[in-house]
């Protein structure tokens, strides 16, 4: 027979004791409540019920600090009791007008309840203060479904008006039993854990279009539940739609910055997805803060490190991976390979490889330029600065295919890079013929860099050139509302006026 462990001695003594205590009280002044709990935590400091009463305490002597100070004690050392994760987010929302804190933990409680008509109300309540007048409809509107005699709700709803048959007045004299309401006269919105589950047997269906269709229309109705967001990244990366799956990944964080796990999606987005590895960085510096020992984390750190050529730095990475996991052979394998003497010098760095390339170019020696950056490209095939580069050789050489097929591979391992992206789109405008493209790889440079006057300047020369005087004139005139003393743009435009 198995006995009771150390830690299950302490907490059931401790809860005896606290009951004891409790007892004891009686009707004694606050104060001298708040003396004896503070004595109980000192014996024991993660009793979180304690913890939770002394806030509430707290809260009706007026003493705001602490009262939130324990409720989140509580609520830390409890995660899943659902009485302190209520208390904590009504403190929030009345106490600290913190309205998306309060609705995000109401939302963390309906995930593990979606039935629970208070919190579903609380909801409707905090978001109808913040001025979401929609989103408590819809949180009113659940309520009222689930259990059509919550008075909250229901009185909510009329106040709202959203069609709910108000309650029958009767004359003063006329006395009848109570009945419940009708049901309203509309259908009410389907949940979000429903959407949320056609969405993902659509996604594991392999209809990851109808999946996103799904989720679109569920952050749409409910834009706190994070989650969908998440998955919206998820979804948008697979197709390769790396703009949009990052605004999404970067939106769960918004609504649940605390979340690891939205946190490392976008870590992993930005690093091996989009190769913006500076803000992968910051990303992941934040969870590495929070939970040291944490692989994934460690892993993700690691990566890029080696991809950006700070070798000492990816092995302590590698070496924390192997002390909190000794049998982790990837990461083993990757610290050896580190630990090996440098290639011999045939193998060339892609910096030096670069560097001679860059320098040959600046001399006007093409040919030696283009055999540098085609070994370079070799060498290192997701290297999209030597790919944009090479593209740049190849058309002063007259190899417009060549410098094609190098500004789209650029272009393809780094989509968010706005230069590459511009020496595709003037390539595809002035030698290819493809206008359409181009204007729409500048629409979507300028939709991310609204302010670039170069992005705004080749708008204006292009629709001028395909003969949309308007759209061209709107361009250049946003141009000089930002760089007035442009001769270039002026003249640009003058023409246009005295076509």
């Amino acid at each position: 027979m198995h006995g009771i462990n150390n830690q299950a001695l302490i907490v059931i003594e401790g809860r005896a004791t606290y009951e004891r205590i409790l007892s004891t009280l009686g009707d004694a002044e606050q104060e001298e409540v708040i003396r004896q709990i503070q004595n109980f935590l000192k014996v024991y400091p993660e009793f979180a019920q304690a913890h939770n009463d002394l806030a509430v305490i707290y809260y009706r002597i007026g003493n705001t600090l602490m009262a939130l100070a324990h409720h989140e004690k509580a609520h830390k050392l409890d995660p899943l009791n659902i009485t302190f994760r209520k208390n904590l987010a009504d403190f929030y929302a009345v106490e600290l007008d913190w309205a998306d804190e309060a609705i995000h933990i109401y939302l963390d409680i309906l995930k593990d309840n979606p039935f629970d008509v208070e919190s579903l109300t609380a909801l409707g309540t905090i978001s109808e203060r913040a001025g979401r007048r929609e989103q408590a409809n819809q949180y009113f509107a659940r309520a009222h479904q689930l259990d059509p005699l919550a008075k909250s709700a229901r009185e909510a709803l009329q106040l709202i008006g959203d069609g709910t048959p108000p309650v029958r007045q009767l004359p003063p004299t006329q006395e009848v039993p109570y009945a419940p309401l009708t049901p309203p006269p509309y259908q009410p919105p389907v949940s979000p854990e429903k959407l949320h589950a056609q969405a993902i047997q659509a996604a594991t269906e392999g209809q990851g279009q109808v999946a996103i269709e799904l989720l679109e229309e569920l952050v749409r109705q409910y834009p706190q539940y994070a989650v969908a967001y998440n998955d919206l990244g998820v979804l948008y990366q697979q197709a390769g739609n790396l703009q949009l799956a990052r605004q999404h990944h970067e939106q769960a964080i918004a609504v649940a910055p605390a979340d690891a796990r939205f946190l490392k999606n976008l870590a992993e987005l930005l690093a091996v997805g989009c190769k913006c590895y500076e803000d992968a960085l910051r990303v992941y510096l934040k969870l590495l803060a929070a939970d040291p020992r944490d692989v994934e984390t460690l892993q993700g750190l690691a990566y890029i490190c080696i991809e950006t050529g700070k070798l000492d730095d990816a092995k302590t990475f590698l070496e924390n991976i192997l002390a909190v996991q000794p049998w982790n052979n990837d990461a083993r394998q990757s610290l050896e390979s580190l630990s090996e003497p440098p290639p011999s010098p045939q193998y060339r760095s892609a910096a030096d490889l670069h560097a001679d390339a860059s320098r040959h170019a600046a001399e006007n020696r093409l040919e030696e330029a283009k055999l540098l950056l085609q070994e370079l490209v070799q060498l290192y095939p997701d290297s999209a600065l030597g790919h944009n580069d090479l593209g740049v050789i190849r058309y002063r050489l007259g190899d417009v295919e060549g410098a094609r097929r190098d500004y789209e591979r650029a272009v393809e391992l780094e989509p968010l890079n706005m230069n590459f992206k511009k020496n595709l789109a003037d390539l595809y405008f002035t030698e290819l013929g493809k206008v359409d493209e181009a204007i729409r790889m500048y629409l979507d440079i300028f939709r991310e860099q609204p302010g670039d006057i170069e992005t705004l300047q080749s708008l204006g020369l292009i629709c001028s050139s395909v003969n949309r005087p308007d759209e061209a004139r709107s361009f250049f005139s946003r141009a000089l509302e930002l760089e007035p003393w442009n001769r270039e743009i002026q003249e640009a435009l003058q023409q246009l006026c005295n076509a």
